[in-house]
């Protein structure tokens, strides 16, 4: 008596195929999504240790660095704030040189060091050095507390930033008394839409 083995047929091979490809286009957006989580709760991370730097900064000298205190926000994508920010919490060039004394006057003048900024958050775009966040986005908002009365009320999310009134009323829930805090970053997704965006960004604030 023969032992025979049945075979797949074609038409079973490429159901078994088929099945295999819907389950993978499935599981892929969610494997997706979870990533992209996961790098968003390290960029938090990230901009909540900056603020903590701020913070101490603010401790030692009692004021925040001009380039911050005189803004509502600052992108620190924009002219040299990145470099700016280096500086003032490193209190080194972003090269790790020792600052100049007219850095150490504009920035940080006892060159005293509030943070170790990790090398992958600091990347050469334009000829600039500049602080991404884990997305390798360089657009971080800043707002600091300039009158030092405890709240941020101004350069926060608005409708300007994509968000409907509902969603910044989530953001911001007391909007008249705004945010208890000394310092507060935040990325934004919008920047990702830019014509030159060669990063992704998205919607990461420290106190929310």
């Amino acid at each position: 008596m023969k032992n025979t083995k049945k075979a797949f047929t074609l038409v079973e091979l490429l159901i078994v195929i088929a099945i295999i490809g819907i389950l993978v286009g499935m599981l892929t957006p969610m494997i997706s999504s979870a990533q992209k989580r996961a790098v968003a709760s390290t960029s938090k991370t990230f901009l909540i240790n900056i603020a903590s730097a701020l913070e101490r900064y603010q401790a030692e000298y009692g004021y925040f660095p001009d380039f911050l205190a005189s803004r509502d926000r600052v992108n620190l994508a924009d002219e040299n704030f990145s470099e700016g920010m280096i500086k003032a919490l490193t209190g080194k060039t972003a090269d790790g040189a020792r600052l100049s004394q007219s850095d150490r006057k504009e920035y940080n003048r006892k060159a005293r060091n509030f943070i170790d900024i990790a090398v992958s958050n600091i990347v050469k775009k334009n000829g600039k050095n500049m602080l991404v966040d884990s997305f390798e986005n360089p657009n971080i908002y800043v707002c600091v507390d300039a009158d030092n009365d405890g709240f941020i009320k101004s350069g926060l999310p608005n409708i300007s930033d994509g968000f409907s009134i509902q969603e910044v009323r989530e953001i911001v829930p007391n909007q008249n008394s705004g945010i208890r805090s000394k310092a507060v970053l935040f990325t934004l997704r919008k920047d990702s839409f830019r014509a030159t965006a060669d990063y992704t960004s998205e919607n990461v604030f420290t106190w929310y």
